[in-house]
């Protein structure tokens, strides 16, 4: 998925940011088995996407969620990890294709009603800083949310 130089600035980057919240911006979705049987989602690439969640877990690099696109729903889903805090990833649907895929078993939640986007929302003044994931229709109604504390990001 990525080539050798983008995979090393990446894990770079991870390791160095001192940001509260480390946001990984995917074109398609890191969550294995979000489209069963594609070779065109970070599926097709397995060893690449464990060592980059790998990464995370060795060095202790607290506050990772994801966030990505190339869907015709929204989805919020979370991976357990072994070694580590839950991994989140937040997906996008498309905002004017009327086409739709059906809600995926497993997601926390999907949406696929209406055309959607995801927003999201940061809080680092509260004394556990927060991220917040709302889905919102064409018709700017809110349909799902999901909020993230630092806490539930982190090694302890």
């Amino acid at each position: 998925m990525l080539g050798p130089e983008q995979k090393q600035w990446l894990l770079d980057q991870l390791a160095k940011s001192k940001a509260t919240f480390k946001v990984l911006c995917a074109n398609v979705p890191m969550t294995p088995g979000v489209k069963p049987g594609s070779k065109d989602t970070w599926d097709g690439f397995a060893k690449e996407r464990e060592d980059i969640f790998g990464f995370i877990e060795k060095k202790g690099i607290e506050g990772v969620f994801i966030i990505a696109a190339d869907r015709h729903r929204s989805d919020a889903w979370k991976m357990e990890r072994e070694k580590a805090y839950p991994l989140y990833e937040f997906q996008s649907s498309k905002l004017t294709n009327v086409h739709t895929h059906p809600i995926i078993k497993g997601a926390l939640f999907g949406y696929n009603q209406k055309c959607s986007f995801g927003l999201l929302t940061f809080d680092t003044t509260v004394k556990d800083p927060e991220v917040r994931y709302d889905v919102i229709d064409i018709d700017n109604k809110k349909q799902h949310s999901i909020t993230i504390t630092k806490s539930a990001l982190s090694f302890r």
